[in-house]
């Protein structure tokens, strides 16, 4: 099959051949890729900043973000079938017993940095004709969202950030006095401000897309409909 890679060493890019992945565990599901996208990763890895091969090969096929077709399953796959659209996931968890995060699976937030990811370091990327892969890694997408479904994994980065950002809050002092009556609690109660090349834009993009509820009208009626003075507070 025909792959797009980095080879690292001689700082080369471009279409290579690979053998043809066939399924090697019950739980493996073989895709058929559809698309992938490109973003500042990839352009940095195609600059030879940073991207590291599998063991024992010089090459490493880039492509993280992505869209595939099952077209075989293992025997003991339940979560999807063929013909269903997926996404794989990009990180894989490290190997350490020490490591809480992994061992979870939550790699996003391995301890130990042994992790691999597929595109970037230390697995192949979905850049390729075909990828197989165990099937816990599939995130089956509806098809009604073909259209889209190459951005999940993009959007999952935004929202990984917003899920930390209400988890640091409720450990953090400041609080929301309000919050002592659930009916009177606002919804501007306890807001944190966090500043980022990266997370600043993807954060200001979700949140204009209505990822997050925000009290109707608020930016246009300001001071008619004033924040409860106990629940202004400034980061």
């Amino acid at each position: 099959m025909k792959a797009i890679a980095v080879t690292p060493e001689t700082k080369q890019l471009g279409l290579i051949n690979l053998p043809e992945p066939r399924l090697c565990s019950p739980t493996d599901v073989k895709l058929r890729m559809l698309e992938a996208g490109v973003c500042g990763t990839d352009k940095e890895i195609c600059a030879f900043e940073y991207g590291t091969p599998p063991a024992g090969s010089a090459e490493l096929v880039i492509g993280h973000e992505s869209l595939g077709e099952v077209i075989e399953v293992g025997a003991k796959v339940t979560r999807v079938k063929v013909g269903d659209l997926v996404v794989p996931m990009v990180r894989r968890p490290c190997p350490h017993d020490y490591c809480p995060a992994c061992r979870v699976g939550h790699q996003d937030f391995c301890f130990t940095g042994d992790f691999t990811e597929c595109g970037i370091k230390g697995r192949h990327g979905f850049m390729a004709q075909f990828v197989v892969d165990d099937e816990q890694y599939m995130n089956p997408v509806p098809v009604d969202l073909r259209d889209v479904a190459i951005l999940v994994e993009p959007l999952t980065i935004a929202e990984k950030a917003l899920i930390q950002v209400w988890d640091v809050q409720r450990r953090l002092p400041w609080g929301c006095p309000a919050a002592a009556n659930k009916t009177t609690v606002h919804a501007a109660c306890r807001k944190t401000c966090i500043i980022g090349r990266i997370v600043l834009l993807k954060l200001t993009l979700a949140l204009n897309m209505g990822y997050v509820p925000q009290p109707a009208g608020l930016h246009k009626q300001k001071r008619q409909n004033p924040l409860p003075a106990q629940c202004l507070e400034r980061v």
